[in-house]
């Protein structure tokens, strides 16, 4: 993958890769350290960060609570998200 300037931050795509990742298994130093800059700087990839946390919360309760993704539970989670995202 692509690095800025030849350091540790990695570019935005790998940034979004580095934030899934991160909800699946733990990140090496190399990679929590890159991430945490490149998010220090980049406004869109907190964003993306901060969404990618919230979706991932709700889908675990979901599960928890084995409920059916119906139309309702969809609007629900925009409601959820978007509160999420104005904190």
């Amino acid at each position: 993958m692509e690095h800025h300037l030849h350091t540790l931050m990695p570019c935005c795509k790998e940034a979004t890769l580095l934030v899934e990742k991160q909800l699946q298994q733990p990140l090496t130093r190399r990679q929590r350290i890159g991430l945490r800059f490149h998010l220090l700087l980049c406004r869109f990839c907190r964003r993306y960060a901060k969404q990618s946390r919230a979706i991932d919360k709700h889908l675990q309760q979901m599960a928890a609570e084995n409920a059916a993704l119906d139309e309702s539970v969809k609007r629900q989670w925009e409601v959820l998200i978007a509160a999420e995202l104005e904190k």
